[in-house]
């Protein structure tokens, strides 16, 4: 990131990746229903309007879930905990969710052909097979784009005493973005790692990381980069 903004990225507090005990990686939304090629919206979408998907699912395959498979591995090796966060309802109505996302649920349903989305009865509901939850890991379900405003997240956080978060996860601009933008104002250290996260358009991703940079946390370019600086303790 570079440009006449940069002098002013260092000025946001550097991340301390050396207190293991005190760090989560959060793995934001990797469900087949929103991050997958060929199921839910990935599916439903690209039928409707052909290649508006592309970008989206070639860096979801190609890139961002390897670069979270890497650190998922690392951190169950290491012991370090891992929470998971799902977006989705009980309730076929999606009743526990903003009127306005139910809204915008429907007419997206209506448009795509699409069902029961974000129902946690639809099959799509489950995290991808690679990187799904194992015994012991923390699962939080949430029924808003941002994980603290529609879960108990911060209440079992804090109870884990987690106060650093390493992020990945969709879409970047959406989820990801309100979920640790949210996290920083409640005072946790945030590290989101560019390359295991993705968006429908680069320009957006690109807009998200570097307002994320400036104001709220650290971007680390890559799954190796963030692993190698948890290995030596270092910081971010």
């Amino acid at each position: 990131m570079t440009d006449a903004l940069s002098p002013l990225f260092d000025l946001v507090p550097a991340v301390d990746l050396s207190r293991r005990e005190r760090m989560a990686l959060m793995i934001i939304d990797m469900q087949y229903h929103d991050a997958s090629p060929a199921r839910g919206l990935g599916r439903a979408i690209q039928a409707v309007a052909p290649g508006a998907m592309d970008y989206y699912n070639e860096r979801l395959e190609g890139v961002t879930v390897p670069a979270i498979r890497r650190m998922l591995e690392f951190f169950r090796r290491e012991g370090i905990a891992v929470v998971h966060l799902v977006l989705g309802s009980r309730y076929q109505d999606l009743r526990e969710c903003p009127p306005r996302f139910r809204e915008w649920t429907r007419n997206l349903e209506r448009v795509t052909g699409a069902r029961d989305i974000w129902w946690s009865g639809n099959p799509d509901f489950a995290v991808r097979d690679e990187l799904a939850p194992i015994e012991g890991e923390t699962v939080v379900r949430k029924t808003t784009n941002g994980g603290f405003n529609g879960s108990g997240l911060d209440d079992v956080l804090r109870r884990m005493d987690i106060d650093t978060l390493v992020v990945a996860g969709v879409v970047t601009s959406a989820c990801v973005e309100t979920t640790v933008r949210d996290a920083a104002d409640r005072g946790y250290h945030c590290a989101l790692v560019d390359e295991a996260t993705a968006d429908y358009d680069p320009e957006m991703h690109r807009a998200t990381l570097k307002a994320f940079a400036l104001n709220f946390g650290r971007v680390v370019d890559s799954a190796d980069a963030l692993i190698e600086a948890v290995d030596r303790g270092a910081t971010v």
